[in-house]
């Protein structure tokens, strides 16, 4: 993850407020829209072919003795196969004292036209693979009946700079390069998944402000409590925080630091040995300035999210249901379920369905949706259920949290 701030917005930080209006949790928009992908690839051949003994073929060769390489193909165009064809003499008589390279296209059937328009690119490498000949080109090659086959290349290479070209050895190698787009009648256009677009509604404030309160955490001026995090057996890391802090934001810490005869009020520390430190620094950071700084992934967001259930600290949960609808995709959706339904997070759990139920042919065809309908069974069975209900010409419903 970059090192961008996980809030609900990335050109803002947010403080740990509560929502802005009381009542439901959501409120639902639906935005109609249909958005699909025509993925055209260029087909791309290469052909490295080793001559020896090229110097004397270069002095020696007539005009018109031709070196062909091996016919080489792609099966994404089956229709056509493709040759180099090497003159050392030269083509003809005119192109005497020359050399000639052709790349020929023919149709794999003699019965069958073909044709096709292709770049095509001709190295001469040396010693160090470094190009000291190149030509770049574009051809439409046409092969008919009955010959099938059409040539593209170059009649008048001099001499000199192919000489210059022959390795150590005495070889010339050649390296061709052909890029061409095959036919796209039959390339399907496909829907593209929709993303759920959903965001929270936090209180903005000035990123100054936000630094300050983090350059206070950081020093540990003025702090008079102190959390412990992580198991008690492992590794273990300690916050020096500002007690009314944790009061002010946490109605857990509020009632555990307001009564003295508590252990955690008497001794000035609180152990937190059920979560990460990495959580718990999410969860402190967040409470002085309202964003989280450290860099947390998807399965640690989950964390921190739970750690704000237990604390509750709704704006910080709010904050990681947001980061988890943010990275939502066909490879997380079903884990992001399951997640949603055992925090109760009703935003996030809505979208996810939606997001599923619209691209179920591809949520269906992976191994997670097997595993999924094994370990959750009464969500699967939910979620299939508005699979089989959905209207394909519907795209997902939208959420907004209010």
């Amino acid at each position: 993850m970059s090192d961008r701030n996980i809030a609900a917005r990335s050109e803002h930080n947010y403080l740990n407020t509560k929502p802005s209006c009381s009542g439901s949790r959501r409120q639902s928009a639906a935005l109609h829209s249909n958005e699909c992908m025509t993925n055209v690839e260029s087909v791309v051949l290469t052909q490295r072919w080793t001559v020896s003994n090229f110097d004397s073929l270069l002095k020696l060769s007539q005009p018109g003795s031709c070196l062909r390489s091996t016919v080489f193909k792609d099966d994404a165009v089956p229709e056509a196969c493709w040759q180099l064809c090497l003159y050392p003499g030269g083509k003809r008589e005119e192109n005497a004292n020359n050399v000639s390279l052709f790349l020929k296209m023919s149709a794999t059937s003699p019965s069958k036209e073909v044709v096709l328009k292709a770049e095509y690119r001709f190295y001469f490498l040396d010693d160090n693979e470094e190009a000291k000949f190149s030509n770049v080109n574009v051809g439409e090659f046409h092969a008919k009946p009955p010959k099938g086959g059409h040539s593209w290349g170059l009649r008048n290479i001099p001499t000199a700079k192919v000489h210059n070209s022959i390795r150590q050895d005495k070889s010339l190698v050649i390296s061709c390069h052909i890029e061409l787009i095959p036919d796209v009648s039959k390339v399907p256009c496909k829907r593209v998944p929709i993303m759920p677009s959903i965001k929270m509604q936090f209180s903005q404030v000035p990123t100054s402000y936000v630094d300050r309160e983090l350059e206070m955490l950081a020093s540990g001026e003025g702090t008079d409590m102190t959390i412990l995090a992580g198991p008690a057996d492992g590794d273990r890391q300690s916050f020096r925080v500002h007690a009314y802090k944790l009061r002010a934001h946490s109605d857990v810490f509020q009632m555990m630091l307001s009564h003295l005869q508590m252990r955690e009020s008497q001794e000035k520390k609180i152990e937190i040995q059920d979560f990460s430190p990495a959580a718990v620094r999410a969860m402190v950071e967040f409470i002085y300035a309202g964003v989280i700084k450290s860099e947390i992934d998807l399965y640690q967001a989950v964390d921190v999210m739970q750690i704000a259930e237990k604390y509750q600290i709704l704006a910080l949960k709010m904050t990681c249901e947001q980061h988890l609808l943010d990275r939502l995709n066909v490879g997380n959706v079903l884990e992001c379920i399951a997640h949603a339904e055992r925090h109760n997070t009703d935003v996030l759990y809505d979208a996810c369905i939606d997001y599923a139920v619209h691209n179920r042919q591809v949520i269906m065809s992976l191994p997670s949706w097997r595993v999924f309908i094994n370990e959750e069974p009464m969500l699967a069975n939910n979620l299939l259920e508005k699979m089989v209900n959905a209207n394909d010409v519907s795209p997902p419903t939208k959420k907004s949290r209010v």
